[in-house]
Protein backbone atom coordinates (compact mmCIF):
# COMPACT_ATOMS: atom_id res chain seq x y z
CA UNK A 1 0.00 0.00 0.00
CA UNK A 2 0.99 3.64 -1.12
CA UNK A 3 0.11 6.12 1.66
CA UNK A 4 -0.06 10.09 0.50
CA UNK A 5 -0.80 12.43 3.79
CA UNK A 6 -1.59 15.93 2.84
CA UNK A 7 -3.41 19.26 4.46
CA UNK A 8 -4.99 20.60 1.13
CA UNK A 9 -6.50 19.08 -1.85
CA UNK A 10 -4.02 20.65 -4.27
CA UNK A 11 -1.15 17.91 -5.04
CA UNK A 12 -1.35 18.45 -8.03
CA UNK A 13 0.57 21.94 -8.02
CA UNK A 14 4.42 22.23 -8.91
CA UNK A 15 5.46 21.22 -5.39
CA UNK A 16 4.02 17.21 -5.25
CA UNK A 17 2.61 16.44 -8.79
CA UNK A 18 5.59 14.90 -9.94
CA UNK A 19 6.14 12.81 -7.19
CA UNK A 20 2.57 12.04 -6.55
CA UNK A 21 2.42 10.83 -10.22
CA UNK A 22 4.58 8.01 -9.72
CA UNK A 23 1.57 6.44 -8.02
CA UNK A 24 -0.95 6.82 -10.55
CA UNK A 25 -1.77 6.25 -14.13
CA UNK A 26 -3.93 8.09 -15.93
CA UNK A 27 -6.31 4.78 -16.38
CA UNK A 28 -6.81 4.40 -12.85
CA UNK A 29 -10.30 4.34 -11.08
CA UNK A 30 -10.56 6.45 -8.24
CA UNK A 31 -12.76 5.98 -5.10
CA UNK A 32 -13.46 8.65 -3.29
CA UNK A 33 -15.13 8.59 0.63
CA UNK A 34 -16.24 12.13 1.40
CA UNK A 35 -17.33 10.43 4.99
CA UNK A 36 -15.69 13.07 7.33
CA UNK A 37 -18.58 15.48 7.02
CA UNK A 38 -20.12 17.76 9.96
CA UNK A 39 -23.78 15.55 10.41
CA UNK A 40 -25.25 19.35 11.58
CA UNK A 41 -24.49 20.58 7.88
CA UNK A 42 -25.13 17.25 5.72
CA UNK A 43 -27.45 15.29 7.17
CA UNK A 44 -29.28 13.44 4.45
CA UNK A 45 -29.42 12.98 0.54
CA UNK A 46 -30.75 16.38 -0.41
CA UNK A 47 -27.83 18.06 1.75
CA UNK A 48 -25.17 15.29 0.36
CA UNK A 49 -25.99 16.48 -3.30
CA UNK A 50 -25.89 19.82 -2.46
CA UNK A 51 -22.44 19.25 -1.14
CA UNK A 52 -20.92 16.44 -3.83
CA UNK A 53 -23.00 16.57 -7.11
CA UNK A 54 -20.97 16.59 -10.22
CA UNK A 55 -23.06 19.11 -11.41
CA UNK A 56 -23.72 21.63 -8.86
CA UNK A 57 -21.91 20.03 -5.51
CA UNK A 58 -20.33 22.74 -3.36
CA UNK A 59 -16.74 20.57 -3.14
CA UNK A 60 -16.64 18.22 -6.20
CA UNK A 61 -14.51 20.35 -8.42
CA UNK A 62 -11.86 21.05 -5.51
CA UNK A 63 -11.84 17.20 -4.89
CA UNK A 64 -11.61 15.94 -8.54
CA UNK A 65 -9.53 18.69 -9.80
CA UNK A 66 -6.13 17.25 -8.60
CA UNK A 67 -6.84 13.97 -10.40
CA UNK A 68 -8.22 15.48 -13.32
CA UNK A 69 -4.79 17.92 -13.53
CA UNK A 70 -2.65 14.59 -13.30
CA UNK A 71 -4.57 12.94 -16.46
CA UNK A 72 -7.18 10.92 -14.73
CA UNK A 73 -10.92 10.78 -16.67
CA UNK A 74 -13.61 12.37 -15.11
CA UNK A 75 -15.55 9.37 -15.85
CA UNK A 76 -13.19 7.14 -13.85
CA UNK A 77 -13.40 9.28 -10.40
CA UNK A 78 -16.68 8.01 -8.31
CA UNK A 79 -18.03 9.75 -5.04
CA UNK A 80 -19.36 7.20 -2.72
CA UNK A 81 -22.92 8.77 -1.63
CA UNK A 82 -23.57 7.95 2.67
CA UNK A 83 -26.83 7.96 2.14
CA UNK A 84 -28.05 6.98 -1.09
CA UNK A 85 -25.58 4.19 -1.89
CA UNK A 86 -25.75 0.37 -1.08
CA UNK A 87 -23.09 -0.53 1.61
CA UNK A 88 -22.16 -3.88 -1.47
CA UNK A 89 -21.57 -0.88 -4.14
CA UNK A 90 -19.48 0.72 -1.75
CA UNK A 91 -17.52 -2.23 -1.37
CA UNK A 92 -17.71 -3.08 -5.45
CA UNK A 93 -16.53 0.81 -6.70
CA UNK A 94 -13.33 0.59 -3.75
CA UNK A 95 -12.46 -3.01 -4.54
CA UNK A 96 -12.41 -1.69 -8.88
CA UNK A 97 -10.80 1.21 -7.77
CA UNK A 98 -6.61 1.38 -7.57
CA UNK A 99 -6.82 5.38 -5.72
CA UNK A 100 -9.09 5.99 -2.75
CA UNK A 101 -9.35 9.21 -1.57
CA UNK A 102 -10.31 10.79 2.17
CA UNK A 103 -11.47 13.90 2.08
CA UNK A 104 -10.79 16.21 4.98
CA UNK A 105 -13.72 17.36 7.11
CA UNK A 106 -14.06 15.80 10.91
CA UNK A 107 -11.73 12.81 11.26
CA UNK A 108 -13.45 10.59 14.00
CA UNK A 109 -16.70 10.97 12.31
CA UNK A 110 -15.40 9.81 9.03
CA UNK A 111 -13.24 6.71 10.95
CA UNK A 112 -16.89 6.10 12.23
CA UNK A 113 -18.90 5.88 8.88
CA UNK A 114 -15.94 3.98 7.39
CA UNK A 115 -16.39 1.14 10.17
CA UNK A 116 -19.71 1.68 10.41
CA UNK A 117 -20.38 0.50 6.31
CA UNK A 118 -18.06 -2.22 6.57
CA UNK A 119 -15.63 -0.61 4.13
CA UNK A 120 -12.27 -0.97 6.40
CA UNK A 121 -11.17 -4.64 4.54
CA UNK A 122 -12.09 -3.11 0.84
CA UNK A 123 -9.94 -0.07 1.42
CA UNK A 124 -6.95 -1.71 3.48
CA UNK A 125 -5.41 -3.24 0.49
CA UNK A 126 -1.49 -3.53 -0.54
CA UNK A 127 -2.43 -2.98 -3.62
CA UNK A 128 -4.35 0.64 -3.68
CA UNK A 129 -2.68 4.03 -3.26
CA UNK A 130 -4.26 6.05 -0.79
CA UNK A 131 -4.64 9.39 -0.44
CA UNK A 132 -5.93 11.47 2.51
CA UNK A 133 -6.06 15.47 2.93
CA UNK A 134 -6.49 16.75 6.60
CA UNK A 135 -8.68 14.33 8.09
CA UNK A 136 -8.48 11.81 5.29
CA UNK A 137 -4.65 12.25 6.36
CA UNK A 138 -5.05 11.63 10.43
CA UNK A 139 -7.56 8.66 9.57
CA UNK A 140 -4.74 6.61 8.01
CA UNK A 141 -3.15 6.09 11.03
CA UNK A 142 -2.93 4.03 13.55
CA UNK A 143 -3.72 6.92 16.64
CA UNK A 144 -3.67 10.36 15.70
CA UNK A 145 -3.95 13.31 17.79
CA UNK A 146 -5.93 16.99 17.55
CA UNK A 147 -4.90 19.79 18.07
CA UNK A 148 -8.06 22.15 19.11
CA UNK A 149 -9.59 24.09 16.92
CA UNK A 150 -12.78 25.33 15.44
CA UNK A 151 -14.49 21.58 15.14
CA UNK A 152 -12.55 20.41 18.57
CA UNK A 153 -12.51 22.69 21.58
CA UNK A 154 -9.75 20.03 23.37
CA UNK A 155 -6.46 18.24 22.97
CA UNK A 156 -6.98 14.65 22.59
CA UNK A 157 -5.95 11.18 21.45
CA UNK A 158 -8.28 9.42 18.84
CA UNK A 159 -7.90 6.05 17.00
CA UNK A 160 -7.30 5.76 12.95
CA UNK A 161 -7.67 3.21 10.88
CA UNK A 162 -4.71 1.67 11.05
CA UNK A 163 -3.57 2.02 7.51
CA UNK A 164 -0.31 3.03 8.44
CA UNK A 165 0.99 0.33 11.00
CA UNK A 166 3.79 2.45 12.55
CA UNK A 167 3.62 4.65 15.72
CA UNK A 168 3.24 7.75 13.04
CA UNK A 169 2.04 11.21 13.97
CA UNK A 170 1.48 14.50 11.98
CA UNK A 171 -0.04 17.91 12.57
CA UNK A 172 -1.74 19.06 9.62
CA UNK A 173 -2.69 22.48 8.85
CA UNK A 174 0.71 23.01 10.58
CA UNK A 175 1.07 27.22 10.65
CA UNK A 176 3.82 27.87 13.75
CA UNK A 177 1.31 28.57 15.82
CA UNK A 178 2.39 28.54 19.70
CA UNK A 179 -1.00 26.10 19.93
CA UNK A 180 0.31 23.54 17.61
CA UNK A 181 3.89 23.96 18.57
CA UNK A 182 2.63 23.31 22.38
CA UNK A 183 0.66 20.37 21.30
CA UNK A 184 3.54 18.56 19.09
CA UNK A 185 5.81 18.94 22.09
CA UNK A 186 2.88 16.60 23.90
CA UNK A 187 2.75 14.37 21.69
CA UNK A 188 6.63 13.72 21.77
CA UNK A 189 6.36 13.49 25.26
CA UNK A 190 3.60 11.33 25.81
CA UNK A 191 3.51 8.97 22.47
CA UNK A 192 6.25 8.88 20.09
CA UNK A 193 9.92 10.68 19.17
CA UNK A 194 8.86 12.04 15.98
CA UNK A 195 6.05 14.14 14.69
CA UNK A 196 5.69 15.24 10.78
CA UNK A 197 4.09 19.04 11.05
CA UNK A 198 2.70 19.05 7.41
CA UNK A 199 1.63 22.50 6.06
CA UNK A 200 -0.62 23.43 3.65
CA UNK A 201 1.72 22.95 0.80
CA UNK A 202 3.35 20.04 2.10
CA UNK A 203 2.75 16.01 2.22
CA UNK A 204 4.07 12.88 2.99
CA UNK A 205 4.32 9.85 0.58
CA UNK A 206 4.83 6.71 2.47
CA UNK A 207 6.50 4.02 0.51
CA UNK A 208 6.75 0.86 1.88
CA UNK A 209 9.43 1.51 4.43
CA UNK A 210 10.55 4.98 2.89
CA UNK A 211 9.37 8.25 3.96
CA UNK A 212 9.41 10.94 1.52
CA UNK A 213 8.44 14.51 2.35
CA UNK A 214 6.98 16.59 -0.32
CA UNK A 215 6.77 20.56 -0.06
CA UNK A 216 6.58 22.05 3.62
CA UNK A 217 6.92 19.87 6.30
CA UNK A 218 8.93 20.31 9.66
CA UNK A 219 9.99 17.38 11.16
CA UNK A 220 10.03 17.17 15.28
CA UNK A 221 12.17 14.98 17.27
CA UNK A 222 11.85 15.19 20.79
CA UNK A 223 12.89 18.90 20.84
CA UNK A 224 14.73 19.39 18.01
CA UNK A 225 12.96 20.44 15.21
CA UNK A 226 14.46 19.20 11.60
CA UNK A 227 13.78 21.07 8.03
CA UNK A 228 14.20 18.18 5.56
CA UNK A 229 13.15 16.63 2.08
CA UNK A 230 13.39 12.97 2.73
CA UNK A 231 13.53 10.59 5.71
CA UNK A 232 13.24 6.79 6.73
CA UNK A 233 11.39 5.82 9.43
CA UNK A 234 13.86 4.52 12.89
Amino acid sequence: MINILLSQYNFHDKWANGSVQKYIDTDDKVAVIPFSFNEKLIGNATEWENAYNKNYGKYYQEIVEPFLQLGIKEENITLLNFFEDKEDDMKRIIEDSNVVFLTGGLPDMAAKRILEKNLLKHIDNEDKVIIGASAGALIQLSNYHITPDKDYSEFMYLKGLGLIKENFYVEVHYAETDLQKNCIQRVLKEKTDTVYAIKDTGGIILDNNIITLLGDVVTFKEMTRINGNSARPS
